[in-house]
């Protein structure tokens, strides 16, 4: 007797359960309880618990021998690495960001627009022992990190008012922007000047340059940083700091296929 498929909305229904299960963990938060991923989801925990046993058999989640938590399994991480491995965007930015870290001594990342938000896809921490480490995946904020006003500086600006309105500019420390108009003119000065800077603006302390990556079309695709404790970098040496960080950029945006020209061309034809 042929067993009968499950409708495709059933199907649909229990593998999008799956997915929300697998993205419950918190970037702070590496264990849960079933009990938690049962009323965080809304979901009865008899079902939460089979999927969950579904998903540890292929790996993609482990329970703690001890506590009995539910983490993120190897099944995971080796699918994530197969992504950065077939990423051409990392694989071209890791060498630039190594050297970028091993010439300002500051921790270099590469970074795409995720949503509304900033992700890092690519990290070369600092040489030094005094640095500011963020982790494969964080998610950073567009207004208030370098990066993220080197997004928001090129995109459509429909686009950038869409997220604006969505978002809005809340207040991370004393330093961040929370006025619109303010933000519009320092990404004015982003787009003619092709530096950003964190002053502060995300964590108390923390400070920050980024320049834009683009692609063949004259496009951006993303960003390179140089991340540091603000009081390790002195006014005399920010314009050296821009430079090595706009360098590398270029050079990733040359190894996409970038050309100036293409750029000028895609401004012009959105009236830029």
């Amino acid at each position: 007797m042929l067993r009968k498929e499950p409708a495709p909305s059933a199907t649909r229904k229990t593998v999008t359960k799956a997915m929300q299960i697998l993205h419950v963990f918190a970037e702070d938060e590496t264990q849960v309880s079933l009990a938690t991923i049962s009323e965080r989801l809304g979901m009865h925990k008899s079902v939460a618990s089979r999927l969950v046993s579904c998903l540890c058999e292929w790996r993609m989640l482990e329970r703690d021998p001890d506590s009995k938590r539910i983490r993120l399994g190897m099944g995971a991480w080796q699918l994530g690495m197969r992504v950065a491995n077939q990423n051409i965007y990392q694989r071209l930015a890791l060498p630039i960001l190594g050297h970028l870290a091993e010439t300002t001594r500051h921790s270099a990342y590469a970074s795409v627009l995720d949503g509304a938000e900033m992700l890092v896809v690519a990290a070369v921490p600092s040489p030094d022992a005094l640095r500011v480490i963020l982790q494969l995946g964080d998610r950073r904020p567009l207004h208030a990190t370098a990066g993220g006003k080197v997004l928001l500086a090129h995109m459509p600006a429909a686009q950038r008012q869409a997220i604006l309105e969505k978002r809005g500019l809340p207040a991370l420390t004393r330093a961040t922007l929370t006025s619109a108009k303010a933000l519009e003119a320092q990404l004015a000065a982003i787009r003619r000047s092709g530096i950003a800077w964190n002053e502060g603006e995300s964590a108390i302390g923390v400070g920050g340059a980024a320049a834009g990556v683009f692609n063949a079309d004259g496009g951006i695709v993303g960003t390179i940083s140089s991340v540091f404790p603000q009081n390790v970098v002195a006014p005399a040496q920010r314009a050296t700091l821009a430079h090595a960080v706009r360098a590398a950029a270029a050079e990733l945006s040359a190894a996409l296929g970038f050309r100036p020209a293409a750029k000028i061309s895609r401004k012009n034809a959105h009236g830029r």
